[in-house]
């Protein structure tokens, strides 16, 4: 699923709840009710309690899917069923809301279900689901992946799980759902996309058990050898044709499902793409794969074509572009450059000849484009492909899809595949899309940061065709977001590249001025939803929390010596008092990061009333991390103990580092999949106890903390160019160059304990781990998680503790890249957060945390001392 996705449908400039959403369409509801019964709204579902009966704890649970046009009529069914068996039943309650759950970006375990039903007891789903499979016979509706459908019916489904809210807190701040197993044990209610039944529960509406599938996986004539991707939409696989020997490529559509904002299905838009490959094949053999079959099976509908092999452009980018590493030279970029353009070639030829065939791709993009092993383009995925006489296809890439403003504008029937062109030469060079697209301007200082790249001029301008003033008419998109912000008299104009370059420190100063203003113009203390826009992570956990809430933003003014108005400072404690007892105890999204806030704001007693809370909390001794654990708990005291001298509070760090020194099993304690980094890994931990140390002088806190870092660097892997990175856990492999989750997070704990007590084994890791951060500086995201904000706030901190001119170089370099993210808003600027569709002003991904690296790099010496290394800081004690 698409991060944010829910969350970004209800509101075109900030992240909300689904439900928040304006006009959600038609709207479904039973038609006849009985007199006295009324419906609840609960999120996008709507709640009927049954007149005789409420819902029990947990048991059979029954889901009723639905085609979207026999919704209505499946509705009315079950509700009658209901009604006269007093039953509990919610079902979804808008077109919209129905749209999203079966889309294909949306969760597969949610997928499908129309109207939910909760019977009191075995004996009563069994005749309700006898009743329903009667009722609805003939009717189709999408398989529900979570459930077992009830004998032959084609939208009566089943499972077994928690009804009401038996769940419990989990660390990172979410709640998982819990059931009761055959023993009686709570054990989580896991939500897979395959029928599971917890332990010691049997099915009673089975006469005999299926047996697990054995064996190689055969459709028709086709074996599947891997599967390439799994949506809610079906799935894509590689094959071997069995009668040939021939590897094929197998695409699933899923009946019913699949749906986009359109309404068409997976299995209409699969017809329609064979079609489409098949004319184009007559016509222009070799643009697109050559279609083979096309058949139903069981309920699913394949497509077969030919197995491009390749890699996506967006693999070949991440393995091939030097722009980002170490060791690249002025050869190798060369070479690189030359690459890209015999691509774009490759892209001009196929597209050329599919626009003479008479048709558009629609949806030009980096998972659409594949290189092949000669280094040659194919176009692959022609779902969005459609003729040039009529109407383009809805379906787009964020980034790579033309704005609506733009789609109304212009007319030229290839303006999708032209602006999908200019946006893959974009990617050549940056992840700037969304960037461009609300600050065109702002790609003077993209170009600043790539000048010892030296992007050559003709990729330069196919890149920024569509929104540079010199394209033309192709700088439509500029002129209307120039409009946007017409009436803000000049403020928030990026300053030029010569006028950063000779005043960085002004620059900055300004940026971090327009960003505290940009803060303060987002802030509502009486809004419900937030009293800052947020992260869509806020709506999962709350919106009160250090890294997706009110404390976040707070913490960040505050800390900048920005005024924080009355109204929000009364709303966070407030809002903390009323949510203390639903609170994780963690640092980002719990008691001890809030407590740390409100301390700062002289609300001491507040604080350690909510860091007592955390202490006790039982998640507390089993989670250590920083993020949700003992570590960011005492890290909490500690606070406590720096603003305010009291002996209590130390005492209470001292006695977090003792619990996590006396932890048998630490590993058991981190994030999930033995977590690596800042935020969920020992990394964490290391910079807790390193802080320890030098609060309580006991030199055994900063041991641990080393042997930590250790463990932490035996997890680390090099990278072709020889700088160390590091993943998010054991199961992923990718190079993470993050402050929360990567290579800066574990370097900025690093470059502490070197700098207070060096050994053999960090001092060597640690500019290994430099050398992958500062070439990663073109990143999608401004924030301090993910994004350039966290590598700026890293690269200041190892500067000022190395001192050397090029660390300076690079702190500077990462700062003063803050300032293309900056989008002009009414006053001030700001910035697209989680997934960068939004606007967000929270700590993780928003203004609050670019706001936090700006004072790093302000406060200190970084932009006004002279040049010469300082000495190493003393070792604790």
């Amino acid at each position: 699923m698409l991060e944010g996705f829910a969350e970004a449908l209800a509101d075109r400039e900030y992240y909300l709840p689904l439900p928040r959403v304006a006009d959600p369409g038609p709207r479904f509801a039973p038609g006849e009710v009985p007199p006295g019964t009324r419906g609840t709204a609960q999120g996008i579902w709507t709640v009927w309690g049954g007149p005789r009966t409420g819902f029990a704890e947990q048991g059979w649970k029954i889901h009723v899917s639905a085609r979207l046009d026999r919704a209505q009529h499946v509705l009315d069914t079950v509700a009658g069923i209901c009604f006269a068996e007093g039953v509990p039943f919610k079902h979804l309650s808008a077109r919209l809301f129905f749209l999203f759950l079966h889309h294909k970006h949306a969760a597969r375990v949610q997928a499908g279900k129309f109207c939910a039903v909760y019977p009191p007891d075995t004996a009563t789903a069994r005749r309700l689901l006898e009743r329903l499979r009667d009722a609805l016979d003939g009717e189709e509706g999408p398989y529900v992946l979570t459930d077992r459908r009830f004998r032959d019916s084609r939208t009566v489904h089943y499972r077994y799980g928690s009804f009401g809210d038996h769940s419990r807190m989990r660390a990172d701040g979410t709640r998982e759902q819990l059931v009761r197993d055959g023993s009686g044990r709570s054990v989580v209610d896991l939500r897979l996309p395959a029928f599971q039944l917890p332990a010691g529960i049997t099915d009673p509406f089975v006469e005999e058990e299926e047996q697990p599938h054995a064996g190689p996986i055969l459709i028709r004539d086709y074996e599947v050898t891997r599967a390439v991707r799994l949506s809610n939409a079906g799935g894509t696989y590689q094959a071997v044709d069995r009668r040939t020997g021939r590897t094929v490529f197998l695409k699933e559509a899923r009946a019913h499902n699949g749906l986009v904002f359109d309404g068409t299905d997976a299995q209409q838009r699969l017809r329609h793409e064979y079609d489409v490959l098949r004319a184009l094949h007559a016509a222009a053999p070799g643009v697109g794969p050559e279609p083979l079959d096309h058949f139903t099976e069981w309920e699913h509908d394949f497509l077969v074509t030919e197995f491009v092999a390749g890699q996506p452009l967006v693999g070949w980018l991440s393995r091939s572009s030097p722009l980002a590493r170490a060791d690249r030279t002025a050869e190798s970029v060369a070479a690189y450059y030359g690459a890209c353009r015999h691509l774009l070639a490759g892209l001009d030829a196929a597209l050329g000849r599919l626009h003479a065939a008479g048709y558009r791709f629609g949806d030009l993009s980096l998972g659409n484009i594949l290189v092949t092993p000669s280094g040659e383009v194919r176009l692959v995925d022609f779902e969005a492909a459609s003729a040039l006489s009529a109407a383009p296809s809805g379906i787009g890439t964020p980034g790579f899809a033309p704005p609506p403003g733009l789609l109304r504008a212009d007319p030229d029937p290839l303006l999708q595949d032209r602006y999908g062109l200019a946006a893959v030469a974009l990617s050549f060079l940056a992840p700037f899309h969304e960037i461009a697209e609300h600050a065109p301007a702002n790609l003077v200082l993209l170009r600043r940061d790539l000048a010892d790249v030296a992007p050559p001029q003709d990729l330069w301008q196919r890149a920024t065709a569509f929104h540079l003033a010199e394209g033309g008419a192709q700088g439509l998109a500029q002129e209307q977001a120039q409009d946007r912000a017409q009436d803000r008299d000049g403020a928030g104009r990026p300053p030029s590249p010569a006028e950063l370059d000779a005043d960085p420190r002004g620059c900055l100063t300004r940026l971090a001025d327009e960003v505290t203003a940009g803060l303060l113009e987002t802030a509502d203390a009486d809004r419900p939803d937030w009293a800052f826009p947020p992260s869509p992570e806020a709506f999962r956990t709350n919106n009160v929390c250090l890294a997706y809430g009110t404390a976040g933003v707070v913490h960040a003014l505050h800390r900048a010596g920005a005024p924080v108005p009355e109204g929000i400072r009364e709303r966070l404690r407030r809002d903390a008092l009323a949510l203390r007892d639903a609170l994780p105890p963690g640092l980002l999204v719990g008691s001890a990061g809030i407590a740390r806030v409100l301390a700062g704001l002289g609300r001491l007693d507040e604080a350690v009333d909510l860091l007592r809370d955390a202490d006790g909390h039982p998640l507390t001794a089993s989670c250590g991390t920083l993020a949700g654990g003992r570590a960011g708990v005492g890290l909490g005291w500690l606070a406590l103990h720096r603003l305010t001298g009291e002996s209590s509070h130390l005492e209470r760090a001292a006695a977090a580092g003792e619990g996590l020194l006396r932890t048998p099993d630490l590993q058991a304690t981190l994030g999930e999949h033995d977590a690596r980094g800042l935020l969920h890994g020992r990394s964490g931990l290391a910079l807790f106890l390193h802080r320890l140390a030098r609060a309580t002088g006991e030199a055994r806190y900063l041991e641990a903390g080393r042997l930590l870092l250790h463990q932490e660097l035996e997890r680390t892997f090099q990278l072709d160019d020889g700088a160390l990175s590091i993943s998010d856990n054991a199961q992923l492999t990718r190079a993470m160059p993050y402050l929360a989750t990567g290579a800066a997070g574990v370097a900025a704990v690093l470059t502490r304990y070197v700098a207070t007590s060096p050994d053999e084994r960090c001092a060597a890791a640690l500019p290994r781990l430099v050398a992958g951060i500062r070439v990663s500086c073109a990143t999608k995201e401004a924030g301090l998680y993910r994004g350039l904000a966290g590598l700026s706030w890293f690269l200041t901190g190892h500067a000022e503790l190395t001192g050397t001119d090029a660390a300076r170089r690079d702190a500077v370099r990462a700062a003063t890249g803050l300032l293309k993210y900056a989008v002009p808003y009414r006053r001030g600027v700001r910035f697209l957060g989680a997934g960068s569709q939004r606007f967000t002003a929270d700590l993780s991904s928003g203004g609050a945390g670019v706001l936090l690296a700006l004072h790093r790099v302000l406060a200190g010496p970084l932009l006004t001392e002279p040049r010469h290394a300082r000495p190493p800081v003393p070792a604790a004690g």
